[in-house]
């Protein structure tokens, strides 16, 4: 499950990504910043800060765009950049993982070493909370009131088994955004939750069979995101040309 299929072109690419990531999961973040650290100064390709906790935590990123495996080595420097600032938490992340020994130097410490894969991992869950879900919520609210119980009877169509519109499979995905997992309520008086992440895939399950072609064909939440908003803003201005 991946927030994004490809880590980017080049290392500049996946620093941007990276970044971008982090400042949609509530992050100030920055790339390419030079810090000055105790033996003096470095550049770190992703620096960010989490205001969500007290103190504000601060997260260094290493990326490599590489073709072959990290060596222990870089690992090494980036260990020593991370404690020399006092940073609260590293990052490297490297697109095709890490030779022998690496996980070694930084076992015990406040650095992991992940891929792309398991940098999602990692913020998967606060990017569909803090961004995946509000703005699925703002760029869709027209097209999910379209189908309310007030306003339609596609909802009681669709769970009696009879066939709905492209759109109608939309709205309801949608409008299903404003209940659980995606309220939190559960979590706020200490039940367990489903993981928004696994909600969000299986609103698009429940609703495969109707939804339109350019929603099921995205391979990443982002695309899925891009493609359902797209198509209610798409919706919507063809009801005011009709209308």
């Amino acid at each position: 499950m991946l927030i994004e299929r490809q880590p980017g072109a080049d290392w500049r690419d996946l620093q941007e990504r990276v970044a971008v990531v982090l400042r949609e999961c509530g992050l100030d973040s920055e790339v390419a910043r030079t810090l000055q650290t105790v033996r003096g100064k470095v550049e770190v390709d992703v620096y960010a800060t989490d205001s969500s906790t007290t103190p504000p935590a601060i997260l260094l990123c290493e990326c490599k765009r590489w073709s072959s495996r990290v060596p222990k080595a870089e690992v090494k420097s980036f260990r020593t950049d991370v404690a020399d600032f006092g940073a609260h938490f590293g990052l490297f992340i490297s697109s095709c993982g890490f030779q022998s020994g690496a996980h070694d130097v930084v076992e015990n410490t406040n650095v992991r070493l992940v891929d792309w894969q398991g940098f999602q991992d990692l913020f998967l869950e606060r990017w569909c909370s803090r961004y995946w879900v509000p703005t699925m919520r703002k760029r869709g609210d027209r097209l999910a009131a379209s189908v309310e119980p007030i306003d339609s009877d596609a909802g009681r169509r669709f769970a009696q088994g009879e066939g709905i519109q492209p759109a109608e499979a939309a709205g309801l995905f949608m409008l299903d955004l404003w209940g659980s997992p995606f309220l939190g309520l559960e979590a706020m008086i200490g039940l367990p939750t489903q993981p928004v992440a696994d909600a969000i895939w299986g609103q698009l399950d429940t609703y495969q069979a109707y939804l339109p072609e350019s929603v099921l064909a995205a391979g990443s939440l982002r695309e899925l995101l891009d493609a359902l908003a797209q198509y209610a803003e798409q919706w919507f201005v063809g009801r005011q040309t009709d209308g």
